[in-house]
């Protein structure tokens, strides 16, 4: 079945990374420590190496062999029933004794594939079907998925986007059943590149990804309001970032491991700023200063 979303794995509320805390307001610099900033990891998308992949199973069907005990003739499209070497059958269209043209493959251990072959091979538009699995729907270039392809799982799970080589990749959108939503690169299966992911509960986060993790700048906004717009490395806030609050005060800065780490800015409403030093989240020291700048050079225009 489709993988659960981060939200939706989690039974003790608890437990969540404190992405969805409404935190008290603050308004000692001391206490700007961003506790309520953290995000919760996005869901992973399920690998058709759950059920086995789609190439390990169509792989199978080129390497069968045609049983037959008469001599099979060579009009092209003939419908034939063709009996496998592993007791998986065919029945289509074929010519010099191979499947050609449309048909239907019913593999010994359950699965079903219903479309266009070439030379005993899925290539075409078709439809495989896993016996406990997803189902794909779309092209198929020499027994593997390729080209734009939906892929349907149980649990109401949907990947609609482009495939090479069997794997997603390309563009995409995958659409969990518990309601979260990416639309973006993919990359071996995997969310790779730029795209925008968006949790049922209101929060997204739309930018850079590499290998299923928010990698590279991003904006992330809470359901409240707060807005990070800034680096991210391995799904945590890592270098310049700047964090927005809904009542309009800012921290412009320094991030390591998703925490404020190194020297940052805060900006208040009334436009007062504070320049000071974070450790591991916490503030060590500041000053006054409200002419310092601290974003980099071309940083907005991106």
């Amino acid at each position: 079945m489709g993988l659960q979303c981060t939200k939706c794995q989690i039974n003790n509320e608890n437990e969540l990374i404190l992405a969805n805390v409404v935190p008290e307001q603050k308004h000692n610099m001391q206490l700007e420590d961003l506790e309520d900033s953290f995000e919760s990891d996005p869901n992973y998308p399920p690998s058709t190496a759950i059920n086995k992949t789609m190439e390990e199973k169509s792989s199978q069907f080129s390497k069968l062999q045609k049983e037959s005990q008469h001599t099979i003739p060579s009009e092209y499209n003939k419908l034939e029933e063709l009996q496998m070497d592993d007791d998986s059958k065919f029945f289509g269209q074929t010519k010099d004794g191979q499947a050609n043209g449309n048909g239907k493959l019913w593999l010994k251990n359950g699965d079903y594939y219903e479309g266009d072959f070439l030379n005993n091979l899925m290539h075409g538009k078709g439809i495989y079907n896993y016996k406990n699995g997803p189902i794909y729907e779309g092209q198929f270039l020499f027994n593997k998925p390729d080209g734009f392809g939906v892929e349907s799982w149980p649990d109401g799970s949907v990947y609609e986007g482009l495939f090479k080589e069997g794997k997603k990749c390309g563009k995409g959108c995958y659409k969990w059943y518990q309601g979260c939503v990416y639309v973006g690169e993919w990359k071996n299966n995997k969310i790779h590149g730029t795209g925008r992911y968006d949790w049922p509960d209101g929060r997204s986060y739309s930018g850079s990804w590499a290998c299923n993790q928010m990698h590279g700048r991003g904006k992330y906004i809470w359901q409240d309001g707060k807005c990070y717009d800034g680096e991210y490395q391995n799904d945590r806030k890592q270098g310049f970032g700047i964090f927005y609050w809904p009542d309009c005060k800012q921290y412009q800065g320094q991030w390591k491991d998703g925490k404020q780490h190194g020297k940052g800015l805060m900006i208040y409403p009334e436009g007062k700023k504070k320049v000071g030093i974070w450790q591991n989240g916490k503030l060590i020291n500041y000053t006054e200063d409200d002419n310092f700048q601290i974003i980099p050079e071309n940083w907005l225009q991106q």
